[in-house]
Protein backbone atom coordinates (compact mmCIF):
# COMPACT_ATOMS: atom_id res chain seq x y z
CA UNK A 1 0.00 0.00 0.00
CA UNK A 2 1.17 3.50 -0.75
CA UNK A 3 0.67 6.83 0.98
CA UNK A 4 -2.06 7.58 -1.53
CA UNK A 5 -3.98 4.54 -0.39
CA UNK A 6 -3.74 5.72 3.22
CA UNK A 7 -4.75 9.27 2.35
CA UNK A 8 -7.52 8.05 0.04
CA UNK A 9 -8.78 5.65 2.69
CA UNK A 10 -8.73 8.40 5.31
CA UNK A 11 -10.53 10.82 2.98
CA UNK A 12 -13.34 8.32 2.50
CA UNK A 13 -13.63 7.75 6.25
CA UNK A 14 -13.54 11.48 7.01
CA UNK A 15 -16.40 12.03 4.57
CA UNK A 16 -18.36 9.06 5.94
CA UNK A 17 -17.98 10.54 9.43
CA UNK A 18 -19.40 13.85 8.21
CA UNK A 19 -16.11 15.75 8.39
CA UNK A 20 -16.21 17.96 5.32
CA UNK A 21 -13.52 19.81 3.37
CA UNK A 22 -10.39 18.24 4.88
CA UNK A 23 -7.23 19.66 3.32
CA UNK A 24 -4.28 17.33 2.76
CA UNK A 25 -1.19 18.95 4.30
CA UNK A 26 1.35 16.14 3.98
CA UNK A 27 1.62 12.49 2.98
CA UNK A 28 4.52 10.06 3.05
CA UNK A 29 5.13 6.39 2.41
CA UNK A 30 8.06 4.17 3.45
CA UNK A 31 8.14 0.95 1.47
CA UNK A 32 11.22 -0.27 3.34
CA UNK A 33 9.29 -0.03 6.62
CA UNK A 34 6.53 -2.58 6.04
CA UNK A 35 4.54 -0.07 3.97
CA UNK A 36 4.25 2.42 6.81
CA UNK A 37 2.57 5.67 5.79
CA UNK A 38 1.48 8.99 7.19
CA UNK A 39 -1.11 11.55 6.09
CA UNK A 40 -1.87 14.87 7.76
CA UNK A 41 -5.12 16.73 7.11
CA UNK A 42 -6.25 20.19 8.21
CA UNK A 43 -9.87 20.46 9.34
CA UNK A 44 -10.62 23.97 10.55
CA UNK A 45 -8.00 24.79 13.18
CA UNK A 46 -7.18 21.13 13.73
CA UNK A 47 -4.51 18.94 12.26
CA UNK A 48 -5.34 15.24 12.11
CA UNK A 49 -2.34 12.99 11.59
CA UNK A 50 -3.00 9.44 10.45
CA UNK A 51 -0.24 6.87 10.74
CA UNK A 52 -0.12 3.34 9.41
CA UNK A 53 2.53 1.39 11.31
CA UNK A 54 2.86 -2.31 10.55
CA UNK A 55 -0.73 -2.46 9.28
CA UNK A 56 -2.17 -0.74 12.36
CA UNK A 57 -3.68 2.71 11.94
CA UNK A 58 -3.67 5.52 14.47
CA UNK A 59 -4.83 9.13 14.60
CA UNK A 60 -3.16 11.93 16.49
CA UNK A 61 -4.50 15.46 16.79
CA UNK A 62 -2.90 18.86 16.97
CA UNK A 63 -3.46 22.55 16.36
CA UNK A 64 -2.66 24.17 13.03
CA UNK A 65 -0.86 26.89 15.01
CA UNK A 66 1.62 24.26 16.29
CA UNK A 67 2.05 21.89 13.33
CA UNK A 68 5.07 20.20 14.89
CA UNK A 69 3.17 18.91 17.92
CA UNK A 70 0.58 16.15 17.95
CA UNK A 71 -1.21 14.39 20.78
CA UNK A 72 -2.52 10.85 21.02
CA UNK A 73 -6.27 10.98 20.62
CA UNK A 74 -6.64 8.80 23.74
CA UNK A 75 -4.97 11.52 25.80
CA UNK A 76 -7.21 14.17 24.28
CA UNK A 77 -10.30 12.14 25.17
CA UNK A 78 -9.08 11.84 28.76
CA UNK A 79 -8.34 15.57 28.93
CA UNK A 80 -11.77 16.45 27.54
CA UNK A 81 -13.52 14.09 29.97
CA UNK A 82 -14.89 11.80 27.26
CA UNK A 83 -12.99 8.75 28.52
CA UNK A 84 -11.26 7.77 31.72
CA UNK A 85 -7.70 6.53 32.05
CA UNK A 86 -9.13 3.10 32.90
CA UNK A 87 -11.17 3.13 29.66
CA UNK A 88 -8.04 3.84 27.63
CA UNK A 89 -5.84 1.32 29.45
CA UNK A 90 -8.47 -1.39 29.02
CA UNK A 91 -8.02 -1.34 25.22
CA UNK A 92 -6.09 -4.30 23.82
CA UNK A 93 -5.65 -2.99 20.28
CA UNK A 94 -6.00 0.29 18.42
CA UNK A 95 -9.58 1.38 17.89
CA UNK A 96 -10.98 1.36 14.37
CA UNK A 97 -10.41 4.75 12.73
CA UNK A 98 -14.03 4.97 11.61
CA UNK A 99 -15.16 4.87 15.25
CA UNK A 100 -12.54 7.45 16.25
CA UNK A 101 -13.60 9.74 13.40
CA UNK A 102 -17.26 9.41 14.38
CA UNK A 103 -16.33 10.82 17.80
CA UNK A 104 -14.21 13.56 16.24
CA UNK A 105 -17.17 14.51 14.05
CA UNK A 106 -19.52 14.50 17.05
CA UNK A 107 -17.21 16.89 18.93
CA UNK A 108 -15.73 18.79 15.97
CA UNK A 109 -16.96 22.26 16.98
CA UNK A 110 -15.78 21.75 20.56
CA UNK A 111 -12.38 20.50 19.38
CA UNK A 112 -11.96 23.36 16.93
CA UNK A 113 -12.68 25.86 19.70
CA UNK A 114 -10.40 24.05 22.17
CA UNK A 115 -7.47 24.39 19.75
CA UNK A 116 -8.09 28.06 18.86
CA UNK A 117 -6.29 31.16 20.06
CA UNK A 118 -5.46 31.26 23.75
CA UNK A 119 -7.51 28.13 24.41
CA UNK A 120 -4.94 26.05 22.51
CA UNK A 121 -2.36 26.61 25.25
CA UNK A 122 -4.76 25.48 27.99
CA UNK A 123 -5.98 22.51 25.95
CA UNK A 124 -2.39 21.46 25.25
CA UNK A 125 -1.55 21.65 28.98
CA UNK A 126 -4.60 19.50 29.84
CA UNK A 127 -3.70 16.92 27.20
CA UNK A 128 -0.07 16.79 28.33
CA UNK A 129 -1.21 16.26 31.91
CA UNK A 130 -3.58 13.49 30.80
CA UNK A 131 -0.68 11.84 28.95
CA UNK A 132 1.50 11.96 32.08
CA UNK A 133 -1.31 10.60 34.26
CA UNK A 134 -2.03 7.81 31.76
CA UNK A 135 1.67 6.91 31.64
CA UNK A 136 1.89 6.78 35.42
CA UNK A 137 -1.24 4.64 35.67
CA UNK A 138 0.17 2.28 33.03
CA UNK A 139 3.46 1.92 34.89
CA UNK A 140 1.63 1.34 38.17
CA UNK A 141 -0.35 -1.46 36.56
CA UNK A 142 2.84 -3.04 35.29
CA UNK A 143 4.19 -2.93 38.84
CA UNK A 144 0.99 -4.52 40.16
CA UNK A 145 -0.33 -1.36 41.79
CA UNK A 146 -3.81 -0.01 41.12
Amino acid sequence: MHATSLQDSVLVRLTEAGIMAPELVHASYRSESFGDAEAVFRVGRLLLRFVRDRDQEFMDIGASTRPEQFHQFDDLEIAMGWKTIDDVLAKREPEDLSQVLARVSQHLKQLDEAFSGERERFTRARVERAARDRGEAFMNRLRGKK
